[in-house]
Parts: C-alpha cells; structure tokens; sequence
C-alpha cells in the first residue's frame, strides 16, 4: 500500500511539473506603451542599451538580454529595441521569445519598412520551433510584458566581426627585395664574365699577357665572384620572403581592430522623446 501511494504521489509530481515548464517556455507579452518616457528614463534607458551593447559584443546574451529588457521598460517607446532583443534571444536559442519581440515590434510599427523581412524572419523560426519542439527557455524572461502581435526580424545588432584578414603585406616587400637584389648581382655577373671574356680573347694562352690585359681579367673575375654572392643572397631573400608570407598567420581584418576591444561598427537602435530608429555607431 505504501509502495502504491508513493508511486501515485510521483505521478501527480511529474503531471504537475510538465504544464509547468511548458508555462515557463510561453513567452510573457509586452506591457502596453502608454506613456511618454521622463528625461531622466531616457538616460537611465541609455545607460542600459550601451551596457547591453558591450554584453552583445562579447557573446553574453543572457545579461544583453537583461539589459536590454531594462531599457525598454524604462523607454517604451524605442521599439528598435526590440529587433536588438529579438537578435540577442534568437543567439540564446530563445526562438519563441525572439518571435514575441518581433511579433510585438510590428504591431507597435505597423508602417515599418522592415514589415516583409521580418514576417519572413518570424516564419522561419517559428518553422525552427516546430522543428525542434519544445524546449525550456535559457536565458531571462522579459520583465516588460505585453501588446499585439504582429510577424517578422531585421537583425539591428549583428554580432562582433570576426572575419579573418589578408597575410602581412611585408614578407611580399622582403622578397620583392631579394628578387631585385638577385637581378641587379645577375647584370652584373654577365657583365664581368663578359669583361673576362674579352680580357682571354685578347690573351689566349693567359701567359706572358701584357700587364694591362691581365689587370682586366683578374678585376674582371673578381667582379664575376662579387656579383655571384649578390645574386646568391637575392635569391635566399626572395625565397625566405616567400616562406615567410605563406608560414605567417592572417592578420585581423581591419573592422575587427578599430577599437581597443576589437569591436565592429554595430547598427543599433537609438532614440529621443517622439523619435525611435537605427543608427550605425552602436552608441548613443
């Protein structure tokens, strides 16, 4: 008997905790807009978008989420900020809590330009949704409920750039160097073997030669040596150039070092008392 009503109780648990979670996979809605924002709201609204910004950029959804979710309650009228929510729970893999944002953005925007997109953007995760199947959410709920519904995405904030480079430009100018190098010693080895030459016709048998035709020969040689080493050394420069331009590592391209925090330039939204939009400094 006591097996049986343990077994009963353990039922009743597990029946009890499943609407549970699929309650807590439920996005919550928006709370309606219905008042202007203080100057003071927008400030502090502000202060938290750009601190949402940096969380964003560094692949901390859950506290961008968090940040995020405080601006808008604080300004509810800059709706852009919820394509940045929408974008941030979509890299959660919060899809149904990005579909709210989306949703909840064109029933606030109804004249949007962005209305095809990001209808086409709510369908496919919403066809992402039904694929996986449920799923319990990961990251904070938003804490500023409520309004229509409506459908679509834009991404407003797209994670940091991290698209790799081209390799150094300097290897390319060492070798280019060394190959110079190895052309000039070249010209100048065929034109001292071409003095020598000139020197042994003059003097066959290298004997007994007037003392002004074998000074010629023998500076005639001399500059053959000195010109071979230069082409010789060209040559190794050229080539460890060469090695060093294909053994080298790509450097950073040039947006993902702009900032002392390798950030790129972000498209966020921005806004002011009657005004909500998109900007592309990321900041305020």
């Amino acid at each position: 008997m006591r097996l049986r009503l343990a077994n009963l109780a353990c039922s009743l648990t597990l029946l009890a905790t499943v609407p549970a979670a699929a309650a807590e996979d439920a996005p919550k809605p928006y709370v309606e807009c219905t008042s202007e924002p203080t100057e003071g709201d927008i400030a502090a609204a502000k202060g938290a978008f750009q601190a949402g910004q940096a969380s964003f950029n560094e692949a901390d959804y859950n506290r961008a989420i968090t940040y995020w979710e405080d601006a808008y309650r604080r300004d509810c009228t800059a709706h852009a900020l919820l394509l940045n929510l929408a974008r941030a729970y979509e890299l959660n893999a919060q899809k149904r809590m990005a579909v709210n944002s989306l949703e909840t953005f064109l029933a606030r925007n109804p004249s949007t330009p962005q209305r095809d997109q990001i209808a086409r953007r709510i369908e496919v995760l919403n066809e992402k949704i039904a694929t996986e199947g449920p799923a319990a959410p990961t990251g904070p709920q938003p804490s500023v409920p409520g309004g229509p519904a409506g459908t679509g995405p834009g991404t407003p904030v797209t994670p940091p750039d991290t698209a790799g480079g081209s390799r150094p430009l300097v290897p390319l100018l060492v070798a280019g160097g060394g190959g110079l190098i190895a052309v000039v010693g070249t010209v100048l080895y065929l034109g001292a073997k071409s003095d020598e030459q000139a020197a042994e016709d003059k003097c066959p048998s290298r004997k007994n030669c007037p003392e002004a035709i074998q000074q010629e020969g023998n500076d005639a040689v001399k500059r053959a040596d000195t010109a071979g080493v230069i082409t010789i050394a060209g040559v190794a420069i050229a080539a460890g150039g060469v090695a060093w331009y294909f053994l080298s590592d790509p450097e950073p391209a040039a947006s993902a070092k702009a900032q002392p925090k390798r950030r790129a330039p972000q498209v966020a939204p921005t806004w002011s008392p009657g005004y909500a939009g998109l900007s592309v400094s990321g900041a305020f």
